[in-house]
């Protein structure tokens, strides 16, 4: 063999020796720190070229490859610096014991993150942190530590939307306002001046404002603040809940003797946290609460929240919340809950008022519209669930300090058991529109009088949900025995566009309902409506004449479905 043909051999071989070291040297680069290696070593695969490029050119500027991490935690984090209805950057969570807690609490400021409150009774803690890489990695954990356990966001929580009710679609000419008629309409006796006392009532609210507390009635009041405190409580809402509750300047309260208990827990724009909310809420069982009044809400649901009021309901607290006023079937939280009395609005005739929100979860319905109200800068119309929801949680109250030895939900209960039959008659045990009902406290006061009689036209329910394909739409037309005894020839007259029916019912026993269903006519609704009356009578004398009749000029429009005028 030449010796070129020799030259030419060792120079392929040591090419090839020259590559083969190159390939080993690659597939053996030592592990990522930051990778938890596997039990099994993985099979050695040749990295792609593009990663080979970028090893081989650092000097080469660019910005940062950020690889995105595909698991809940880092969802989650993600999610929690994105705009929400949420307070960006925090996160909660509840742990299983105080001991969990410090822990958890301990990992979160070694991971970056900040402990803005605790609620130690809950085991829960408000937590915020810098940037979604740090919450991420508190939420993952280093291996062997686990995930954290029932982590949320911080949701918002806001007042009711406020109702419009002089515009109101369903009903033409608007709703008919209380004025300072709601308590009488409610039931309650004109001298009430010791009703609430000895029973402790929190309010959490918007705070009152400086001042409040010296225009209300002798009510005893204790304040806290779980917002920042920065500044104090503007005029508004939460002096207005207040003077439905203990009364001022003339202004009859519903629990006048009663003690107060005032938690602010929404600042000058209306708005808090579930985490501050479920504070207040110990804050109020620990101040002696009997009743719990939230006239707030949220869109979303909240395990600290939750677990808060389950802790009232555990204590034997009512917790009582306003439905919601944005006029859809969706009952916002914490009305929503299990356990919560949701509370829906009716105007001075007895209908529902539309901006009230339903849905299965309804408790009972209360007066709503145009309540009268007294606050330091003068008299103050106060319409929406928010009002509704402070007279049930006074009614409850007032209950209480009238009848010593009964439970909170043992008033419920009476309550409830006694409330007026509102809506469809199909759900004549609970309806989504009204609950148990309308309360009605001349019911639960008359009840230990065996001889108590009255009759009642319950409610006349235009019964469709979507625009009427037929010439005619049906209305239910319902009387009610809302005495103590079993009525016999209850006459039922029912006038419609001038032509008149009538319907005899027999042996209509205490608290039950009866119904007649008209036909009216969908083009006249259409145009200028059609008016009904309906009249009930009985032989036997009726205690409450009051409630003998209703009158209404029913329309719907293409709009907005159904409607009931006056």
């Amino acid at each position: 063999m030449s010796f070129r043909r020799w030259a030419a051999i060792l120079v392929v071989l040591a090419i090839l020796g020259w590559i083969t070291g190159w390939a080993v040297s690659d597939w053996t680069q030592p592990t990522d720190d930051n990778v938890t290696a596997a039990a099994t070593p993985p099979p050695k695969i040749k990295p792609a070229p593009t990663n080979h490029a970028i090893r081989e050119t650092p000097d080469v500027a660019g910005p940062p490859v950020e690889t995105p991490i595909d698991d809940s935690a880092a969802a989650l984090a993600q999610k929690a610096f994105a705009p929400g209805p949420y307070r960006p950057g925090e996160l909660l969570f509840r742990a299983g014991s105080p001991e969990e807690l410090a822990a958890l609490v301990a990992r979160a400021r070694a991971a970056g993150g900040n402990l803005i409150g605790l609620i130690r009774d809950n085991n829960a803690a408000q937590l915020s942190f810098p940037d979604a890489a740090s919450m991420g990695n508190f939420l993952r954990g280093s291996p062997g530590e686990g995930a954290v356990p029932q982590a949320e966001l911080n949701n918002l929580v806001t007042l009711p939307t406020p109702p419009t009710v002089s515009t109101d679609p369903f009903a033409p000419g608007g709703l008919t306002p209380f004025g300072g008629t709601a308590l009488s309409y409610m039931g309650v006796p004109l001298n009430n001046n010791n009703w609430g006392r000895g029973v402790t009532i929190a309010m959490l609210d918007t705070g009152l404002a400086p001042g409040t507390v010296n225009i209300l009635k002798d009510t005893s009041i204790t304040q806290f603040d779980m917002t920042s405190g920065q500044t104090a409580p503007t005029v508004g809402h939460g002096d207005m809940v207040a003077s439905l509750l203990a009364g001022a300047r003339g202004e009859q309260g519903i629990v006048p003797a009663a003690t107060i208990v005032s938690v602010r827990v929404l600042d000058n724009n209306d708005q808090g946290d579930v985490f501050g909310v479920s504070d207040g809420i110990y804050t109020a069982i620990e101040n002696g609460a009997k009743v719990i009044n939230l006239s707030l809400g949220s869109n979303q649901p909240s395990d600290i929240l939750l677990s808060a009021i389950n802790y009232a309901l555990s204590q034997g607290v009512i917790v009582v919340a306003a439905a919601g006023n944005d006029g859809t079937a969706q009952i916002s939280y914490p009305a929503a809950y299990p356990g919560v009395i949701a509370v829906g609005s009716i105007d001075a005739t007895g209908q529902r008022a539309s901006f009230s929100d339903y849905g299965p979860q309804m408790g009972l319905t209360a007066p709503g519209v145009g309540i009268n109200t007294v606050t330091i800068t003068g008299n103050m119309s106060f319409s929406g669930t928010s009002a509704s929801a402070p007279l049930v949680s006074g009614a409850i109250a007032g209950l209480l300090s009238t009848n010593p030895g009964m439970t909170a939900q043992q008033a419920v209960n009476l309550i409830t058991q006694y409330a007026d039959f509102a809506g469809p008659f199909a759900g004549i045990n609970n309806n989504e529109f009204y609950g148990s009902g309308i309360v009605d406290l001349n019911r639960v006061l008359s009840r230990v009088y065996p001889n108590y009689t009255d009759v009642a036209v319950a409610d006349m329910f235009l019964n469709i949900t979507t625009m009427p394909t037929t010439p005619t739409a049906p209305m239910q037309i319902t009387v009610q025995n809302r005495g103590n005894t079993v009525l016999n020839n209850v006459n039922l007259n029912i006038t419609v566009s001038g032509n008149a029916t009538q319907q005899t019912f027999s042996g209509l026993k205490p608290g039950e309902v009866a119904d007649v269903t008209v036909d009216l006519s969908v083009q006249q609704m259409l145009g200028s409506g059609v008016p009904v009356t309906a009249q009930v009578s009985t032989g036997q004398l009726d205690t409450n004449p009051s409630n003998n009749s209703k009158s209404r000029v029913v329309h719907i429009t293409p709009a907005s479905g159904a409607s009931t005028g006056n």
